[in-house]
C-alpha cells in the first residue's frame, strides 16, 4: 500500500515538473525567436510576439514619426524630423550581437526572463535585462523589457516609447540614452557628431569599420563627398585628414598625426611616427 503511494506521489510529481517545464520552454521559444530576429529597429519588431498593449505603443511611436515627417515635408523644413532611434529591447542603445536565456520565474499569466546579451562590436560589453512576458488568448508574449544595464533614457521599453509618443518638441530625433553634447549627439546612445557629414552618427553602423589588434575596440571612416578628406573615429577622439593619394590619407600633429591607408586591400589607420597600424579592417 506504501508503495503504491509513493508510487502515485512520484508520478504527481513528475507530471507537475513537466508542466513546469512545459511553461518555461515556452516562454524560452518566444524570447529566443524575438531576440534570434530582432535587428535593433523597433519598427521591424515582430508584434506576432508582442503582448497587445506593448505593440499599440509601437504603433503610436510609428504614427508620431510619420506626422512629423510630413509636418516637415509640408513646411519645406530642413530640419529632421522626430525620430525614436536606438535599440529599445534592451539596456544598451548599440543593442546586441548575441544573447543567452538564464532564469525564468512564471507567477500565474506572468513570467519574467533573465537574458544576458553581448555586444562584442561595443567594448564587448555585457549585461543583463528582464524580459517581462503575459499571457494573452493563451499563449505567451513579450510585454515590456526591464532595464538593469545603464540607460538614460527610461526604465524599461514601454516608458521609453510613452514619453516618446507624448513629448512635445517637434523636429528632434529622440535617441535611447539621457546626454547629448553642443550638436545634440547623445552619448549614450553611441553618437557623435560628424564634422564632414554634419549630423550625428554611430561608428558601429558607418559601412567602413576597422578593429583594434586586440579586437576590443572599433574605428569608424567617413568619407567626404569629393573623397579629399576622411574623418576617422577611435578611443581617441576624432579626426580629420587629408587625401595623399587615392588609397591613403594622413593629417599633421605634433605626436607626428595619424593615417589611413589600404594596405593588402584592407583599410587601416595607425600613427605617422612608425607607421604602424592600430587599426584594420577586416577582409571579407
Amino acid at each position: 500500500m506504501k508503495t503504491k503511494i509513493l508510487l502515485s506521489s512520484l508520478i504527481a510529481f513528475m507530471l507537475l515538473l513537466g508542466c513546469s517545464n512545459s511553461k518555461s520552454t515556452d516562454v524560452t521559444k518566444v524570447v529566443h525567436g524575438f531576440y534570434k530576429y530582432y535587428k535593433g529597429k523597433y519598427v521591424n519588431a515582430d508584434k506576432g510576439l508582442l503582448s497587445a498593449s506593448l505593440s499599440d505603443l509601437i504603433d503610436k511611436a510609428l504614427v508620431k514619426e510619420s506626422a512629423s515627417a510630413e509636418k516637415m515635408k509640408a513646411a519645406k523644413s530642413t530640419d529632421k524630423p522626430d525620430l525614436l532611434e536606438g535599440d529599445i529591447f534592451t539596456s544598451l542603445p548599440e543593442g546586441y550581437t548575441g544573447f543567452n536565456i538564464g532564469e525564468i520565474k512564471k507567477e500565474g499569466d506572468k513570467a519574467i526572463a533573465s537574458v544576458e546579451f553581448t555586444n562584442k562590436d561595443y567594448k564587448n560589453t555585457t549585461w543583463k535585462d528582464d524580459v517581462v512576458l503575459i499571457k494573452e488568448n493563451g499563449a505567451w508574449k513579450i510585454d515590456n523589457v526591464n532595464y538593469k544595464g545603464e540607460t538614460g533614457a527610461g526604465k524599461n521599453t514601454k516608458d521609453v516609447l510613452s514619453s516618446f509618443s507624448t513629448q512635445t518638441d517637434q523636429g528632434k530625433t529622440v535617441m535611447v540614452g539621457g546626454d547629448s553634447d553642443a550638436h545634440g549627439c547623445k552619448g549614450s546612445a553611441g553618437y557623435t557628431w560628424s564634422a564632414l557629414k554634419k549630423t550625428c552618427i554611430r561608428v558601429f553602423e558607418l559601412p567602413l569599420k576597422l578593429n583594434s589588434a586586440d579586437g576590443t575596440t572599433i574605428a569608424g571612416v567617413v568619407l567626404s563627398d569629393d573623397k579629399k578628406q576622411a574623418e576617422v573615429f577611435t578611443k581617441s577622439g576624432a579626426f580629420i585628414l587629408t587625401r595623399k593619394t587615392e588609397t591613403s590619407y594622413a593629417n599633421t600633429a605634433p605626436d607626428g598625426g595619424l593615417f589611413l591607408e589600404k594596405r593588402n586591400n584592407a583599410w587601416e589607420i595607425g600613427a605617422v611616427k612608425d607607421g604602424k597600424a592600430l587599426y584594420t579592417q577586416a577582409k571579407k
